[in-house]
């Protein structure tokens, strides 16, 4: 079985440890190139810099928080998320991977959260807790309520996260934590359950590897699902 993270190799330790952890087995492969989709069982969209805002609805300009933008970074993981969604083969995207995901499907980003401050800090990840939608795949790892990590100051909002996607984790503020396509092996997480694993497990917050075991159980199922 292999696993393809579409994105930047310097910033993919991470998740290679926690895919590891989860199969030391594994195979990986780091590429932006999307001829590679073809040999990758399931798909990561990891973390990272703002997205253009030339992919949101309407085009609007870049607010002055927006930074790290990489049009070009943006434009190839939305062809590598299109050739999982034609397939049917599953997709985790985490943080920036997630608002990649909900723009595929349709739905806005907003481009700095009023409440930024309770979700980023310089140089550290914020816990917050959340609540969990019951009978989701979400509830069926955590139940209907989690604390988890967050360093981002974009997000999806609750009211919606695009057709075919459900909001099935959020904050109190309304900031989406979790979406899943209605059909599709796709998950999004705001959260980093990268860093909440491992050598980076903490006691007062979730359990991040039960993450990588599903999303490895679905890569590697004839069903592909992540419930």
């Amino acid at each position: 079985m292999k696993i393809g993270i579409a994105g930047p190799s310097a910033s993919a330790l991470n998740y290679m440890e926690a895919l590891w952890r989860a199969d030391p087995r594994l195979k990986i492969e780091i590429s932006l190139n999307l001829r590679r989709a073809a040999d990758w069982d399931a798909l990561l969209l990891p973390g990272g810099g703002d997205i253009d805002p030339r992919f949101l609805p309407g085009h609007p300009p870049a607010e002055p928080h927006c930074t790290d933008i990489d049009p070009l970074l943006d434009e190839r993981q939305l062809g590598f998320l299109e050739r999982f969604v034609q397939s049917g083969r599953p997709v985790l995207g985490i943080c920036r991977g997630m608002q990649l995901i909900s723009l595929y499907f349709g739905e806005d980003l907003c481009q700095h959260l009023p409440s930024a401050g309770r979700h980023r800090q310089p140089g550290r990840d914020l816990l917050h807790p959340t609540r969990i939608l019951p009978g989701s795949a979400l509830a069926r790892l955590y139940g209907t309520s989690l604390t988890v990590n967050s360093a981002h100051h974009q997000g999806v909002p609750v009211r919606g996260a695009g057709k075919k996607i459900a909001v099935i984790q959020w904050t109190d503020d309304g900031v989406a934590e979790g979406i899943a396509h209605e059909s599709l092996p796709i998950l999004g997480l705001q959260w980093h359950p990268e860093r909440l694993c491992g050598r980076y497990a903490r006691a007062d917050a979730a359990d991040g590897g039960k993450i990588f075991e599903r999303f490895l159980a679905a890569a590697g199922s004839a069903s592909r699902g992540f419930a």
